[in-house]
């Protein structure tokens, strides 16, 4: 696939180069005296065509060769009943089977064997396999996942003694421009190792109406026309030098296959959900207490921004980070970090995978005037869960509020004498999330009643989770019993 991008696409990218150049010496004749006007630039031959387009080929060989070594073909596995026949009727047989529920790609990252992929490709299984370029297929346990990015970080289990994985470098996706060649590595369909090329269609892509996505995902895409088929969600998208500049996550489609619109996670965001997964489990968001909107382009008219453009503060909430720093409502936020910001959903996404405690400076615009000012990050979750009355507990996944007045009068006639706890909300990719409802009310965990959110979450702290312990549930007004974590 490579040879063919690189037959059908060099040389028209060659003779733009020609043509540019003899377009430069051009306009300098102009200005030179007669003598040298009279003289007429050399022009481009097929062989020099030629040329440009055998160094673009060796370009593409060069990072295939290069990173195609630390990309694995990821398999989920599910367990499943066995059921047996006997000719006419099926019936479970009380054990189960393991069966392949979803192929996808991954980037080897860490030569101890950590691979960063999609969400979607690891979350449909109950267990994994990482198979290598050389034919070697491990085990690979998932240490976290993160839905609101379409991010996964698996290990690769039990490897070898002494064991040194291949792998990728990660590159800098803000330094990646609309037109800069890309090549895009993966397993589409199941076939490993295809090499594709293309080029960023666009960059900060957002509003991409995808499958089972949360409408709280983070969208900053990368936009390829590079051929991204069902199998390469994982798999790197790469920049000339093989540096990792996003992870290949979806495509839009009529038909099932690439149609020359793809999506990749710009790497600044796979490098901080990586990180954090990494560190903590989970990930752990940056929030300043902000909303953010769009400018228009008659609104950056008016204001004299440049084409960098900037993000509307359209609202401080009280006694957060951002009001404690001076940001206010009205302010332009034109940089963060030194980073340029001229969307939100770029703005957002940076903001949510700064670890907590980081001072980060914002430089805002007010007043025509250019301002620097630097902002305390504040953990996302503990700030939502004092928001909604409640708090965050780590080892449940979600957050539940004490069942109070307020909490009882909504819930209706029935739960005046109940004391417990509410789920307000879960973690998609959380302990809790496969089995508990947003609304549920625990009341016990094991023989322990539960009596405020506090509680609950100390009980949690100390329990024994290696067995699961149960916890007695009403949903919608009927008693009932969840183990947790499920098995």
């Amino acid at each position: 696939m490579t040879s063919i991008n690189a037959r059908s696409d060099s040389p028209r990218i060659a003779r733009s180069i020609s043509l540019a150049v003899a377009l430069f010496a051009g306009a300098s004749a102009a200005l030179a005296p007669a003598s040298v006007c009279a003289q007429t630039a050399p022009q481009p031959t097929a062989a020099d065509d030629l040329q440009s387009a055998r160094a673009l080929s060796r370009a593409f060989q060069r990072v295939a060769k290069q990173v195609e070594p630390a990309v694995v073909h990821i398999t989920a596995i599910r367990r499943v009943p066995e059921m047996e026949s006997n000719g006419f009727f099926s019936r479970p047989t009380g054990r189960t089977i393991n069966q392949p529920a979803g192929f996808g790609s991954g980037v080897l990252v860490d030569s101890s064997g950590i691979i960063l992929t999609n969400n979607h490709v690891v979350e449909v299984g109950d267990s994994h396999k990482a198979k290598l370029t050389d034919g070697r297929e491990f085990d690979a346990v998932v240490v976290g996942r993160d839905p609101l990015t379409d991010l996964a970080v698996v290990r690769i289990k039990n490897p070898p003694p002494n064991e040194v994985f291949p792998t990728a470098m990660m590159g800098d996706s803000d330094s990646v421009e609309v037109g800069d060649w890309v090549i895009a590595i993966g397993s589409p369909f199941g076939f490993a190792n295809t090499v594709t090329t293309g080029i960023v269609s666009a960059k900060s892509r957002s509003g991409v109406a995808l499958p089972g996505a949360s409408r709280d995902m983070y969208q900053d895409f990368i936009q390829t026309d590079a051929a991204i088929n069902p199998g390469n969600s994982g798999g790197p998208l790469l920049d000339l030098e093989g540096r990792v500049v996003g992870i290949n996550s979806a495509i839009a489609t009529r038909a099932g296959g690439s149609e020359g619109i793809g999506f990749a996670i710009p790497a600044q965001i796979a490098r901080g959900v990586m990180e954090s997964i990494l560190k903590s489990g989970r990930v752990v968001r940056g929030w300043v207490g902000v909303e953010f909107e769009e400018l228009t382009s008659a609104r950056m008219k008016q204001i004299g921004l440049t084409s960098e453009g900037g993000v509307l503060v359209s609202r401080v909430m009280e006694n957060t980070p951002a009001a404690e720093a001076g940001i206010k409502e009205g302010d332009i936020v034109t940089r963060y970090n030194g980073r340029p910001m001229s969307r939100f959903s770029t703005l957002r996404a940076a903001i949510g995978v700064t670890p907590p405690g980081t001072k980060s400076t914002f430089e805002i615009l007010r007043d025509g005037k250019i301002k620097s000012v630097n902002v305390l990050i504040a953990d996302w979750s503990a700030n939502e869960a004092q928001s909604l009355g409640g708090i965050y507990s780590d080892r449940f996944g979600g957050i539940v509020r004490t069942l109070d007045p307020e909490i009882r009068r909504m819930l209706g006639r029935g739960f005046g004498g109940i004391q417990g706890v509410i789920v307000q909300k879960l973690d998609p990719a959380g302990p809790a999330s496969s089995d508990f409802d947003e609304g549920d009310v625990i009341v016990a965990i094991g023989e322990q009643p539960v009596r405020t959110a506090e509680e609950f979450r100390a009980i949690l702290e100390k329990a024994d989770l290696s067995q699961g312990v149960r916890m007695s549930v009403i949903r919608n007004r009927m008693r009932g019993a969840i183990d947790f974590p499920a098995k």
